[in-house]
């Protein structure tokens, strides 16, 4: 596997997180390390997913809208998937709602996926896999890949001051349900995609 150069920038993850920056609330800290987890997710997946015309495009959108939501609730799958199909239809692409709703909702799944649109969505599981357990997994990524990327990118903001604090709220605030963001099926439902994965 020859990992491609990477993608610091990409004009459409500029253009997404700029038009929803006020998800993101006044920790500019956060914010900043939402988007450079962002940019890990996108290239450790480019590495992943096969060549397509399209590929880094649905990439880049479903990386900036997977976690969109977490900065107001760990219950975050359905209203990041409904901000994207918005943007979609607002955008000319609604052809991609369904497999790119998948990517969003299946995200955080703990085994491979292998259901409509399996090649985009495995790629970007795995990936957010990798950087989310902080390199410490990588399916089907080099070591020395993942810890590039990772460190090309800081996103220890994120996780230090949004998703660790979001998960300790919630298990306190919902013990019966304390992590929505694994509940893929729920989120494809709630966000009208009920049936994408064929």
């Amino acid at each position: 596997m020859v990992a491609p150069e990477l993608i610091r920038e990409h004009p459409l993850v500029e253009q997404i997180l700029a038009e929803h920056r006020g998800h993101g609330g006044p920790d500019e800290r956060s914010w900043q390390g939402y988007h450079a987890h962002v940019y890990r997710v996108l290239n450790l997946a480019r590495t992943l997913a096969p060549q397509s015309p399209d590929r880094d495009e649905k990439l880049a959108i479903a990386g900036a809208f997977h976690d969109l939501v977490a900065f107001r609730t760990l219950d975050y799958l359905a209203p990041s998937i409904a901000a994207q199909d918005a943007w979609l239809a607002r955008t000319g692409r609604s052809a991609w709602a369904d497999e790119l709703a998948l990517v969003v909702a299946e995200h955080h799944k703990l085994t491979p996926y292998r259901r409509a649109h399996a090649p985009l969505v495995e790629a970007f599981r795995r990936a957010d896999l990798a950087d989310l357990s902080q390199g410490l997994l990588h399916p089907g990524l080099s070591r020395a890949y993942v810890k590039a990327v990772r460190s090309a990118f800081d996103a220890g903001p994120f996780f230090a001051r949004v998703v660790a604090p979001g998960l300790a709220r919630r298990i306190v605030r919902h013990p019966r349900d304390p992590l929505p963001l694994m509940r893929a099926r729920r989120a494809l439902t709630r966000s009208g995609h009920e049936g994408a994965d064929g």
